[in-house]
């Protein structure tokens, strides 16, 4: 049976979409049901399981359905189709046209009798209303689960608030970007428009929407199905486009934006929740050359791979990308974070919940992840101070320093170049630090090899003393040695802060931060000066 012409009204039309008790559907088919009296709506609910069959009823076909048990019948009374946008704004920001100023008469009444005033005017309520409902001074308009479908009449909308910067009108009833067009081609001002979790289908006829969206910057699309193709279409409507976000939508494969593209011009781009599974997808958009900030969250991406194209292996990928975002991921593998090192400009990191981070302590990944970026600057939203880079990137060297002297040793470019390219900033740490003295494990009794000279040089200039020299066992822990310190430099109950200077790096400081750590973990050796101030 086809689709009827029996339309009740201008809100029950085919394909407008429907409320039922906070449940959204499409309207797929109006008319009669078989062995029934009335008239019906064929609804497809957005919830593959809410309705009761596929459209199919009694064997005869009314409509399709996305799912096999999407569909069912309503009659129309039970529905709500929706309202007009400008009036969805006076019911949420607006004045209520009516002497008590939209408060019900029982309460007044209540009220006149709690405060014993018989004769009590509602003057004060109108007044505050009316400075509410300023329509023309509305910049931000929050219209988020309005039920709003419609643009209202033509020029309504602009009529009533005209200088409307940022609107959000998602999870609403509007079923095509035609109506979101209507909307915002009244909005002279509009930068920001978020459409979030509505089913707009593209693509559709988009001739007239090119004037609609002219000044819009920022936009949001989440939770709406889309594919990169559908993005394409959508970000093709909007000239002056700089901010993109469309997270957990259905975009698995992307491409290479055209020349003319207004994603050429972004600065920030959310991909977040999108199921991205192949980094070579997210270099495709590589050539992106205002792109600072990628929002790659919730993706199961495992692999990172930069090409390398210049003398200093950096990449031309990516030229101005700052924040990059890559938390809940399923990344496992340290060289991805070395592959990072890459980009010419990256200074803030999201890395949380991959699992390259379970088997390692939380302080120990930050350190290494750290060491890798020579550039960082913010990591999980904490800023690295530049004293714990250089222990970071003392330890790192420390860590890998003997698995380097092997490779050395066998004198294998093979074993070389797998090395570098899993640390491709080992060689560059050791020209500024210096190599690190890895003392040898314990292999008798004798106390003299577990024995250094070193000489504290305090920094405090109210000191009587300014330096002691001093023989320590190497495990003595950092805490006992702060305990040795007060005793020394009698600092009067005040805890010092300790560092040490090797003698084959006296221009870098490294502080003695971790007070259970012995001195053997800091590889300090005879000569070295161990900083003192408080």
């Amino acid at each position: 049976m086809g689709e009827s012409t029996n339309i009740l009204n201008d809100s029950y039309q085919v394909g407008n979409r429907i409320d039922c008790d906070g449940h959204r559907g499409t309207i797929r088919y109006i008319g009669p049901v078989i062995d029934t009296n009335g008239m019906w709506l064929g609804i497809d609910w957005d919830e593959s399981d809410r309705g009761k069959h596929n459209g199919t009823y009694h064997g005869i076909e009314y409509f399709k359905t996305r799912y096999p048990t999407s569909g069912s019948f309503v009659r129309p009374g039970k529905v709500k189709t929706g309202v007009s946008c400008p009036e969805s704004i006076k019911n949420r920001y607006g004045l209520i046209d009516d002497e008590l100023a939209g408060v019900e008469p029982e309460n007044v009444t209540s009220l006149k009798k709690e405060i014993n005033a018989p004769f009590l005017e509602m003057v004060g309520f109108s007044k505050v209303n009316k400075k509410q409902s300023t329509f023309n001074k509305l910049k931000i308009v929050w219209l988020r689960d309005q039920l709003v479908s419609c643009a209202g009449a033509p020029g309504e909308l602009e009529e009533l608030c005209p200088n409307v910067e940022q609107l959000d009108i998602s999870r609403n009833l509007i079923n095509s970007w035609r109506t979101v067009g209507d909307i915002c081609w009244q909005l002279k001002h509009l930068e920001h428009l978020d459409v979030s979790e509505n089913i707009l289908p593209t693509p559709e006829d988009g001739k007239n929407l090119k004037n609609a969206f002219t000044k819009v910057n920022q936009l949001t699309m989440a939770r709406m199905n889309y594919t990169w193709d559908d993005v394409e279409w959508c970000t093709s409507l909007f000239p002056s486009l700089k901010i993109l976000h469309v997270p957990f939508n259905n975009i698995c494969i992307l491409k290479e934006p055209e020349t003319d593209a207004s994603l050429k011009q972004l600065v920030v781009l959310s991909l977040e929740g999108n199921g991205i599974n192949d980094w070579t997808e997210i270099l495709k958009l590589g050539k992106l050359e205002s792109l600072e900030n990628l929002n790659l969250n919730s993706n199961n991406i495992d692999v990172i791979r930069l090409p390398r194209d210049d003398e200093n292996g950096k990449t031309s990928m990516f030229p101005a990308l700052r924040q990059l975002h890559l938390s809940k991921n399923l990344i496992n593998e340290w060289i991805s974070i070395s592959e990072l090192e890459k980009l010419k400009n990256l200074e803030d990191l999201k890395f949380r919940d991959n699992p390259l981070l379970n088997d390692v302590e939380k302080g120990t990944a930050r350190q290494l992840i750290i060491a890798r970026i020579s550039n960082l600057k913010l990591l999980n939203s904490t800023e690295i101070t530049r004293d714990e880079r250089n222990g970071a990137e003392y330890d790192y060297l420390k860590l890998c320093f003997k698995e380097w002297q092997q490779i050395n040793s066998e004198s294998s470019e093979n074993c070389k170049k797998i090395f570098l390219e899993n640390h491709p900033r080992y060689l560059t740490l050791i020209q500024l630090c210096g190599e690190p003295e890895i003392t040898n494990s314990k292999t008798d009794l004798d106390m003299k090899s577990d024995l250094i000279t070193v000489e504290f040089i305090c920094m405090n200039e109210s000191s009587q003393c300014s330096s002691v020299k001093k023989k320590l066992l190497k495990e003595m822990d950092v805490q006992k040695l702060t305990g040795l310190v007060q005793r020394i430099f009698k600092t009067r109950g005040k805890i010092p802060k300790l560092s040490f200077v090797g003698l084959n790096r006296l221009t870098e400081e490294i502080p003695l931060d971790k007070p259970l750590q012995q001195l053997s973990y800091y590889s300090i050796q005879n000569g070295d000066h161990i900083l003192v101030r408080w």
